[in-house]
Parts: C-alpha cells; structure tokens; sequence
C-alpha cells in the first residue's frame, strides 16, 4: 500500500505506513474466533472414510473430495460470507490509515488500500472455487 500510495504523491514514512495499516488486520483476528469454532466441530464430527497415501498420490481428486468431506459447502459458504464482511471492514481501516499515514485524499487512500484487498480477495476465492 505504501508503493500504491507513492502514485498518489503519498508522503510520510513507511515505519508510519505499515504501523497504521496494521489495524487493517484486527478483523482477521475476529473472523478466526468466529470461524475455527465452527470447522474445527465440522471436522471433529466427521467420520473419515480410510484412505491410503498411496490412493491420494493416484487420484489428487480424493484430496478434494475429503476437503468437501470435511466441511460442508454451507460451512465454506458461510466462512467466505464472514469473510467478505471482515474483508470490507479491513477496507475501510486500511482506507483511512493510508489517509493519515501518507496524507492523501479520502479517494486516493481508497483506491491504494482497493488494488491489493481485490487481489487478495481474487486468490482467496480462487482457491475455495478449487476446493468446490
């Protein structure tokens, strides 16, 4: 955020920068003690079929079919919704610290925290569409 920033003629330091858009991480912290309850009872529930390391190597597909096994798609489903929110409220934490951390207009803090939130939140969504 702060090589993103530095387009917009962001100026102040990148101590300053990475103190203020730390922040931005609290929400993942609170999305992690409402999630890993729930997967960890899913996968504490669930009763594993008996698989070989030898069938897996064969078929990567039974890797992704035990993953489903494991948690229900309403339990991934639900976690990408939750995370959708936190992600959001991340947005707006790292908005306003890109703001008062580079002294940058509302707009432009916007977009420097927007470019890495939205390519973060593609490669999470690739990776659970994978799964799916």
């Amino acid at each position: 955020m702060h090589g993103v920033s530095s387009f917009f003629n962001g100026e102040g330091s990148f101590r300053r920068t990475f103190e203020f858009t730390g922040y931005g991480f609290l929400p993942s912290l609170i999305g992690a003690i409402i999630t890993t309850p729930v997967s960890y009872y899913c996968i504490s529930q669930a009763q594993l079929p008996k698989i070989s390391p030898s069938q897996l190597v064969q078929n990567p597909d039974i890797a992704k079919t035990l993953i489903t096994y494991l948690l229900p798609k309403s339990v991934v489903y639900s976690n990408l919704i939750i995370n959708l929110a936190l992600t959001a409220w991340s947005l707006t934490i790292w908005t306003f610290a890109i703001r008062h951390a580079r002294e940058i207009e509302l707009k432009k803090a916007f977009t420097t925290a927007l470019i890495p939130t939205l390519l973060f939140g593609a490669h999470q969504i690739w990776n659970i569409l994978k799964i799916l």
